[in-house]
């Protein structure tokens, strides 16, 4: 499995985004969940497992099922749409083929609708140096397409899954320190790769050291191999809920990134701030039907059901379908309205999103309209900040430029500095500013079913004599982490297969609206 998750990362590393292995789980004594036949209701299965189990185990932003069970049909792997960091962000994968790269071109493919990407069409092109992409049903592929590049363009900008930009720590990478590996490992100051993929300057590729007269090597308080001054500006706000964050002088990293209090009023009085983002109804219909959507005021009817205004979304207008290709239209005595129709039963995606006004001083949460208290003790804990800060949303300090946490008191530059910049790096979570060149870390669950799969194509980034704990069974996962990219060769190697190539994998469906009559008889109570 470790050859897999080296390949799925390769395969993505064009694209600035990073896939590490969090955790990894082998079912050997018993099932956590019924393995069916039927790759949708595994799916389904496995999605529940994760939100009731696996996430309040260990934080990850994407699990992946992997089994020997063949399904049923031509369908080899099976996820959901535009998933990535909600709760159905998951997918599950038939280890089809006797190599692991098989296997790794499945789960990048299902990852990839994970973040918004659909099925390759015949006008998509992956470029001058291969014709097999990722998004098609193909063996053995290497790039991802055009159409994929601007699928995943449109997906970040709309969806904005913030949890991409969160990196764990790299002191218990699972495959231990490996020099070259592009992993920022315990006892490194630096790693740029290999000696013929490190472009960094700072950074001596053959002893993961820094270079003579260097600070750092990367980070977004690193200008010229040199710590930037207290108080420089290093991650803007990128929102009215969002707080900008400044160098410290002391780290070559931005400091973790903040948000204003939940619960702060937002969008002239249309919202709330919630975690980073101020959630509307208006901008949930944009997000899946597109520019020109709108909501539908059917609930206004319902002045006392305040919960209708979280649950199922109604829109109308914007684009034919929405991005997660089903719908439902809704039939009323006042006309149509659209629902974004799910693979799955219950589905975040087409629900209103969670902390979305829902009437004064209430906002959605657990598909219920609540009050605002349901964020926690609302008292504004600026008091003990010196007033040298504001609350943010783990009510804590949020700091002014040059000036520390917890409480505002002492300057940065009262702080004795460390001479090992490097443990400020493992100590600090990396971020990454939201911009072309940004790079975007994907934390992933692999599960395994009674499987075992071949060795495959290996490199330095996971190796099988490096040390690492026993392969736990049903447990807890075990973290691991990386630091910053840096440009590499994807594999290009074709490894004939075993057996003929699998049929077309259906791993999403586009549907025919379904039409559901709704008769609304309206009558009105009077005391």
């Amino acid at each position: 499995m470790l050859e897999v998750a080296n390949h799925v990362d390769k395969l993505y590393r064009p694209l600035n985004i990073r896939v590490m292995l969090v955790g990894l789980e082998v079912w050997t004594k018993r099932d956590q969940i019924v393995v069916s036949l039927i790759s949708d209701d595994t799916l389904s299965r496995f999605i529940e497992w994760r939100k009731s189990n696996l996430l309040k185990r260990v934080k990850h932003d994407n699990a992946q099922f992997v089994t020997g069970i063949d399904f049923l049909g031509d369908t080899v792997g099976l996820a959901n749409k535009c998933a990535m960091c909600a709760e159905s962000s998951a997918g599950v994968n038939q280890d089809h083929k006797q190599n692991s790269l098989g296997l790794a071109s499945t789960i990048a493919h299902e990852m990839g609708h994970n973040l918004g990407m659909s099925h390759d069409e015949d006008h998509c092109s992956c470029g001058s140096f291969s014709s097999i992409c990722i998004m098609t049903d193909m063996l053995f592929p290497e790039l991802f397409s055009d159409c994929s590049l601007e699928q995943l363009s449109v997906f970040l900008d709309n969806a904005n899954p913030s949890c991409l930009l969160d990196t764990p720590s790299s002191s218990k990478l699972y495959s231990g320190s490996v020099c070259g590996n592009a992993f920022l490992d315990p006892g490194e100051q630096c790693d740029c790769g290999t000696a013929e993929e490190c472009e960094n300057p700072c950074c001596d590729p053959m002893t993961c050291r820094l270079t003579e007269g260097s600070q750092c090597a990367y980070g977004d308080c690193c200008e010229n191999c040199q710590i930037k001054d207290a108080e420089s500006l290093c991650r803007a706000p990128v929102n009215e809920c969002d707080v900008p964050e400044y160098c410290t002088g002391l780290s070559e990293q931005c400091p973790e990134n903040d948000f204003k209090m939940n619960g702060i009023p937002c969008s002239p009085g249309q919202g709330y701030c919630y975690n980073g983002q101020c959630p509307t109804h208006l901008q949930h219909c944009q997000r899946l039907w597109g520019t020109g959507a709108k909501v539908i005021t059917l609930n206004v009817l319902f002045p006392l059901y305040r919960n209708m205004f979280c649950g199922k979304i109604f829109c109308d207008g914007g684009n034919k379908y929405p991005v997660t290709g089903q719908k439902a239209v809704i039939v009323t005595l006042g006309g149509f309205c659209n629902i974004a129709g799910d693979q799955l039963e219950e589905d975040a995606l087409s629900m209103v999103a969670t902390g979305t006004k829902c009437g004064h001083n209430k906002v959605c949460f657990d598909y219920m309209c609540q009050d605002l208290s349901v964020y926690g003790n609302n008292e504004d804990c600026s008091l003990q900040c010196n007033g040298r800060g504001i609350c943010n949303h783990k009510k804590q300090c949020h700091c002014e430029p040059g000036w520390a946490p917890p409480y505002c008191e002492v300057r940065y530059s009262e702080l004795p500095s460390s001479n090992q910049t490097s443990s400020s790096f493992l100590k600090s979570m990396f971020k990454c500013s939201i911009c072309s060149n940004s790079v975007r870390s994907c934390h992933v669950c692999l599960l395994v079913y009674r499987k075992t799969t071949s060795s495959g194509q290996l490199s330095l980034v996971f190796e099988n004599n490096s040390a690492k704990k026993d392969r736990p069974e049903t447990s807890q996962p075990i973290f691991m982490g990386t630091t910053v990219t840096q440009p590499c060769t994807p594999l290009t190697a074709r490894l004939g297969p075993t057996r003929p190539a699998p049929p077309v994998s259906r791993t999403f469906i586009m549907m025919q609206p379904v039409y559901y009559h709704l008769k609304v008889n309206y009558s009105f109570l009077t005391e």
